[in-house]
């Protein structure tokens, strides 16, 4: 595992997860729980700037996939050269295979 600390970046698709999920949870069980789940994302996304590798390889969704949980989404990325990628941050029950056609 890298000691190295990775700039992350969200896709334009990451962005709009991410926001649908925390104003889904606000809607669902309010601000607090909204604000909890935030930290929550927010801490798993910045653990792959220092450990990218700790994901489970899954390049079928598309190359240089990576997956990492984070409660109940999970959050694809791939490792460049330069930056940690975050492709998209799905519900653990969404079909990836559906969101990343080959």
């Amino acid at each position: 595992m890298s000691s190295r600390k990775h700039p992350v970046i969200l896709s334009p698709a990451a962005k709009a997860d991410f926001t649908d999920i925390l104003l889904y949870t606000l809607q669902q069980w309010g601000e607090d729980q909204r604000d909890r789940y935030e930290t929550i994302l927010t801490q798993a996304i910045a653990a792959l700037a220092d450990y990218p590798e700790t994901g489970i390889r899954c390049s079928q969704h598309f190359p240089g996939c990576r997956a990492h949980p984070a409660q109940r989404h999970i959050v694809y990325y791939r490792i460049g050269p330069n930056e940690i990628e975050i492709v998209r941050i799905l519900n653990e029950r969404t079909d990836p295979t559906r969101q990343f056609p080959g």
